[in-house]
């Protein structure tokens, strides 16, 4: 296992992201008896944050605590680390909590120019303004796995987080097969730049495209002398080895998941 030269500062570096207010985005946190309690104005996303354990027979204490907090409404709930997530997942879920997926942050630490693009991959472009709204569909498409139509509703939701991420730290860029949005890869800029989105889409795999965009930002990443480049997966998913033979080799961070439905009276 390789780990990078900043590994303690990264795992410190991924934890602060989800317990400190972000103004830019709309993101405002409270810190709470449970966890840290956090909505994003614009489009009502709410999740909930346990970065220490607390006693297990307290779960339906917190069930309550959080649905006085939200209301009827979905909350995403994560436990950070397998310790946290082992005692709590437990009794949380006999509280009303559906298990959701798991989230491994990884760190690049293999090196520059090692990663070429594949022999179909087209000409990448930045998101501006201009073009956002393509991006956002071609996005909403690739997670789908479908060239049908994405809602509307949908795509104006998406909309509202990615112009606010444009005008704070967000930098997108789309790969284009001629003059099609193939594929499009979205980060956070920063000390460490965070890779949040990386897709293509159905009619344009195995082309090389991923690989393209993810070398391209690689290469750029240790030209402006960046200390990391991360990116987060489901450990138990397909994508997670594409990461890893790219260089993205030291875990530094997990998160477990859960789901509380509010609105479905459970």
């Amino acid at each position: 296992m390789s780990y990078h030269p900043a590994h303690e500062d990264l795992v410190r570096e991924v934890r602060s992201w989800y317990i400190q207010d972000y103004p830019s985005l709309g993101k405002v946190v409270a810190r709470r008896r449970f966890g840290y309690y956090s909505q994003i104005s614009q489009t009502g996303y709410c999740d909930v944050h346990i970065v220490e354990p607390f006693d297990p027979s307290e779960a339906a204490a917190f069930h309550a605590d959080v649905c006085a907090y939200y209301g009827r409404r979905r909350v995403l709930i994560f436990t950070h680390g397998q310790a946290v997530d082992s005692q709590l997942t437990e009794a949380l879920d006999r509280a009303g909590c559906a298990r959701g997926s798991a989230k491994l942050f990884l760190a690049h630490v293999n090196g520059r120019g090692s990663h070429a693009a594949g022999p179909g991959a087209g000409r990448i472009e930045p998101v501006t303004h201009r073009n956002l709204l393509e991006y956002q569909i071609a996005k909403l498409k690739a997670f789908a796995e479908s060239e049908e139509e994405p809602d509307p509703a949908a795509v104006e939701a998406g909309m509202k987080i990615r112009r606010a991420e444009l005008a704070a730290d967000g930098t997108f860029l789309i790969a284009r097969a001629g003059d099609d949005a193939a594929g499009i890869i979205g980060w956070y800029e920063g000390t460490d730049r965070y890779i949040f989105h990386l897709a293509t889409r159905v009619p344009f795999r195995n082309r090389g495209i991923a690989r393209q965009l993810l070398s391209h930002l690689i290469e750029d990443t240790y030209a402006l002398d960046r200390r990391s480049l991360l990116i987060a997966t489901d450990p138990a998913d397909t994508p997670v080895l594409f990461y890893r033979r790219m260089g993205f080799v030291d875990a530094i961070y997990w998160m477990g998941s859960l789901i509380l439905d509010g609105s479905s009276g459970r």
